[in-house]
């Protein structure tokens, strides 16, 4: 394919998403970064207005070996990931675009995992129809797609359904409703329990955010969503957890130099307690959780070696009595304070908390040390983190239940990263995590190390 194509599809199709191989892998879409095209010249072919039927393809591939460690449980495996895309322009400001995606597991070496050793999803990743309703001014886009809520914290995935955009000078409307019941169930990163896992979560959302420019490249929005879950329970047992949230936030650039985000989210809803093991009863609880993230960004790009200084800093309310935040029953008592998402939250390689019970503060510095050298090297770019990790409530453990002794402090890590954009459709990234138990975890609690390098081709 000629260059043309080649950029469209670095402009496109790298799009951060969550990719679950297994209960026992991780995301791994979390951690491929997206090739930065924005200098290049042939980008603006690409995104010129076509003629009706003009059709594109291409797609990429994802190859990286991943591997975690503690001193009990050790996972080496490699993860290769391919996807195809199709597009075509049809009437005025109409297009189809449609990709799919193949991802492979196979286990090298595992210590204590018990996993399967090769495993292989396939799944249709996006097929979506853009139909302009009124000019540039209303848009309808139909089928499987990324809907997002805010910052993708409360929500970030692939779905069924429809999505209305709205433009004007008064603000902009975005809404949309989607199912996630008809994603390949190894595929479907919305579940709460183990029916979840087995089947496939059938959740339905709706979502409605508002959204007014201001001085400038600055915005100020607030949304809703509401989630509902659908899927069969067990028998003698309640595992449905339906959730509401509304939310706002600042996001924007000052000057050349600076970029922020700031988001607050409130959850209701209602789920069902653990079932008590006297009287063989589970409770219904009311949901009343609450969420904040906030990121600063400096970056001088027209500087030699180009710094890069980042902070960010998340909280996520707990509940005293809960025994998990990924999973539900995951309460003991009526009453559910956890914060439970279906979006995207990044606090670390090695430990990769979830938000709910949790304080992290995240600075980080990044640079380019070769910037002032050959131009195929000068683009390398390090950056370097530490997180510093607490809980919101010493009582209750973190993630699936770790971090069990009352206390506060969870722990530290050091995460860095190596970013090698060598051309457009090839790049080379590396990840190394280490996480040090605090006080939560037991005195025998192992660090943890996690290591992942891998390439992107793009074609």
């Amino acid at each position: 394919m000629n260059t043309t194509i080649k950029i469209f599809s670095c402009a496109i199709a790298l799009i951060i998403s969550l990719l679950y191989v297994s209960s026992a892998t991780f995301a791994q879409d979390e951690y491929i970064p997206i090739p930065d095209v924005a200098g290049d010249p042939d980008l603006q072919t690409a995104q010129k207005v076509t003629p009706p039927f003009t059709i594109r393809f291409g797609g990429w591939v994802t190859p990286t070996v991943v591997d975690m460690r503690t001193s009990g449980t050790d996972l080496m495996s490699s993860v290769t990931t391919a996807r195809l895309w199709f597009s075509s322009s049809l009437w005025a400001n109409a297009s189809l675009y449609v990709r799919i995606k193949d991802s492979y597991l196979y286990v090298l070496n595992e210590k204590n995992m018990n996993i399967d050793d090769k495993n292989n999803v396939f799944d249709l990743d996006i097929a979506s129809l853009t139909i302009p309703v009124y000019k540039k001014n209303i848009r309808l886009v139909l089928g499987r797609k990324y809907y997002v809520a805010g910052s993708g914290l409360v929500l970030n995935g692939r779905g069924d359904g429809a999505e209305l955009q709205i433009y004007s000078k008064f603000g902009d409307i975005k809404s949309f409703g989607m199912y996630s019941g008809w994603l390949a169930k190894d595929d479907n990163p919305y579940g709460l329990s183990s029916r979840d896992i087995a089947d496939g979560s059938r959740r339905i959302f709706a979502s409605a955010t508002y959204s007014k420019d201001f001085l400038g490249n600055n915005t100020l929005y607030i949304f809703g969503v509401m989630q509902k879950d659908k899927g069969k329970e067990p028998v003698n047992i309640k595992t449905k957890y339906n959730s509401n949230y509304v939310g706002g936030g600042l996001k924007g650039v000052v000057g050349d130099f600076l970029t922020y985000n700031a988001e607050y989210v409130y959850e209701q809803g209602n789920s069902y307690a653990q079932k008590n093991t006297t009287t063989g009863t589970q409770a219904k609880s009311s949901i009343k959780a609450q969420a904040v993230l906030a990121m600063l960004r400096y970056y001088m790009h027209n500087v030699a070696f180009k710094p890069m200084i980042n902070v960010m800093y998340g909280w996520g309310t707990g509940d005293k009595d809960a025994t998990s935040y990924n999973t539900n029953p995951g309460n003991e008592l009526k009453g559910d304070n956890r914060f439970m998402y279906f979006g995207t939250f990044l606090g670390g390689f090695a430990l990769r908390p979830q938000l709910g019970n949790m304080h992290v503060i995240r600075p980080g510095f990044g640079f380019s040390p070769f910037d002032r050298l050959h131009p195929r090297i000068k683009d390398i770019n390090l950056i370097v983190y530490y997180s510093y990790y607490a809980k919101d409530k010493k009582e209750s453990p973190i993630n699936g239940g770790e971090a069990t002794l009352a206390k506060r402090f969870v722990g530290q890590a050091i995460d860095t990263m190596l970013r090698w954009p060598v051309y457009c459709d090839f790049s080379i990234f590396a990840n190394y995590g280490l996480f040090l138990p605090g006080d939560a975890y037991t005195s025998n609690e192992p660090k943890r190390h996690f290591i992942m390098a891998g390439v992107n081709i793009v074609f």
